[in-house]
């Protein structure tokens, strides 16, 4: 099928699977072996930067070694959906989804925590109109800063370091954002103020009415210390910006 191929064709594959896999594919017939070895080093290197930029302590976790064998990897194996640069980590990401690579079970929930820095510094500035900065939290429809994530992982990722590799896993809720500033702050949540905030950002309940259903859900007894503690919560939100006020009436 390839022979079949314009010759202009032929050698685009012929390049381009060597680029891919420069230790196993051939130098392309009319290429000297040292300009080769140039393209071979750029694009490379170029790729293991990008990737590196992103991932920093999955690379130091993983270890050198095992970290440029898993970007050659990625080079060699994976068909990326967009041509953009700014867009390598995420192909990254959807690469370690489909890896026959035998990995730690925690490195990719690692390498999408430490993508939503990038995700969320790209984002462009948020349009937050219709605003009520002064509402009632309590009985009023809440507005959240779009310039953030809510994060479920099976791993302490936050935690992960190359002293401190999850031999099991540990459930963990983060949320990040984005503040005033634009410097990405990371919170741990524990499961019920995570759960809170996923209803309060569906747009379908006031906090007095989510705060009721999980008291409700956790059968305690005194419900209004439920109630104090989430009002308790969200108002810290709002002054850290990550909850900019309520829908206006």
């Amino acid at each position: 099928m390839t022979n079949e191929l314009p010759n202009f064709q032929q050698y685009q594959l012929a390049f381009t699977a060597r680029l891919r896999d420069a230790r196993n594919q051939p130098v392309p017939t009319g290429v000297a072996p040292e300009r080769m070895a140039v393209y071979d080093e750029i694009v490379f290197n170029n790729m293991l930067e990008s990737v590196s930029a992103c991932f920093p302590v999955a690379r130091k976790t993983l270890g050198k070694a095992t970290w440029l064998k898993l970007v050659q990897a990625f080079l060699k194996e994976h068909s990326a959906n967009s041509p953009l640069f700014r867009k390598i980590p995420e192909e990254f990401l959807a690469f370690l989804q489909h890896t026959n690579l035998v990995l730690p079970p925690y490195l990719q929930a690692l390498c999408h925590y430490e993508w939503i820095e990038l995700y969320l510094s790209a984002l462009p500035a948020p349009n937050h109109q219709d605003v009520d900065m002064y509402g009632d939290i309590a009985h009023q429809a809440l507005i959240f800063t779009q310039a953030m994530q809510l994060l479920a992982y099976d791993y302490a990722v936050h935690k992960i370091s190359p002293r401190q590799k999850p031999k099991v896993k540990e459930p963990s809720y983060l949320l990040v954002h984005r503040d005033v500033n634009d410097k990405i702050k990371f919170i741990e949540l524990n499961p019920m103020t995570f759960k809170l905030i996923t209803l309060l950002k569906s747009g379908e309940f006031t906090a007095e009415q989510a705060l009721t259903m999980l008291a409700d859900e956790l059968k305690h007894p005194q419900p209004q210390i439920i109630m104090q503690f989430g009002l308790g919560v969200l108002l810290d939100l709002k002054n850290q910006g990550i909850i900019l006020g309520t829908a206006p009436l």
